[in-house]
Formats: C-alpha cells, structure tokens, sequence
C-alpha cells in the first residue's frame, strides 16, 4: 500500500470509526467489544469488533489510536462475509436514496424561500417608493390646502362689508331676532 493510499486509508478510518467508538461504561459495553486503553492518555476505550486495525480518535485526548486486534484472531477474522456486505451495500443503496429524496426536497424549500425572499425585498422597495410618493403628495396637498385657507381668509375680508354708519335722521333698524 502506498503513502499516500495509507494515509488516506487512516483519515477515512478516524473518521468512520470515530462515529462508532464510545466512552466506556462497562455495564453497557458488550462482551464482544474490543476494550483498550489509548496509549497516550490511558483512557479506557470501547469498540465493535469491526473496528478492529482501524485507527480512530481517542474520546479523551483526540489522538489517533489503533484498535487492537484481540490476540488468537487474525484481520481477517473480522472481516464480514459476502452476505453481509451484500446487506450493507443494499442498506447504503436504500440510505443514499433517502438522503437524495430529502436533498431535493431541501433544495425546493431553498428554492421556495429564496422566491419569497426576493418577493418580499421587491414588496420592501415598492413600499419604500411609495412613502416616498405618499409623502410628497401629502406635503404638496398640505400646501394647497394652506394656500385654499389663505385665500379663503382674502376673500372673507374683501367680502365683508363694514357696517356703515347709520345716517342723520334716518330710523335705524334693529338687527333681526335669531330665531329659534
């Protein structure tokens, strides 16, 4: 195996196995579990047996660790047999179908919300715009209207006439009684 490919190999191995290994309570630990210890911490590790020769991340430390191979078995002994791997690429097949069904219905929903997003920004700048026009035709209205009360005052004076004063010897009238 090359460098690179072992490398590799192990980075995809910290990974996946990483996922499997748990911190040690030995009341739930299987009696078919490989338990170890990491050898940079001490911490007490626990994994599945499959996980044996993988290398994966310490719970404690976060170093990578080797899991060790029991002592009597061999890799191989580990190594799963047509059937189960025919099982697991069929359970893989069937994950990867779910994940790409809910990928598409996420990508409507980005789809979805992106329209309404942009939507609501064009609803924004059209109410934007009009405040705009609402408030210049209110203060052009606001000054029509003081300038309508301004004249309506002018007019009110020019047509008031003042009362004139009443004449030598000439009977005055009375103002009319309001009625009522």
């Amino acid at each position: 195996m090359s460098e690179d490919s072992k490398q590799t190999f192990e980075e995809s191995s910290l990974s996946d196995a990483a996922v499997s290994s748990r911190e040690l309570d030995l009341e739930d630990v299987p009696s078919t579990d490989i338990v170890f210890e990491c050898p940079h911490c001490g911490k007490s590790l626990s994994i599945d047996p499959r996980g044996a020769g993988l290398v994966i991340r310490c719970t404690q430390c976060g170093k990578p660790v080797t899991v060790p191979i029991p002592e009597g078995m061999s890799i191989e002994d580990f190594d799963a047999t047509p059937e189960e791997l025919s099982a697991q690429l069929l359970n893989t097949r069937k994950g990867l179908a779910r994940a790409q069904r809910r990928v598409a219905e996420l990508e409507a929903e980005v789809a979805s919300l992106r329209s309404f997003r942009e939507g609501a920004l064009r609803f924004r700048a059209a109410l934007g715009e009009d405040k705009t026009v609402r408030s210049s035709i209110l203060a052009r209205a606001l000054r029509e209207q003081e300038a309508a009360l301004a004249a309506l005052r002018e007019l009110s004076v020019l047509t008031e006439d003042p009362p004139a004063p009443p004449k030598e010897g000439a009977a005055q009238v009375p103002p009319p009684l309001p009625q009522g």
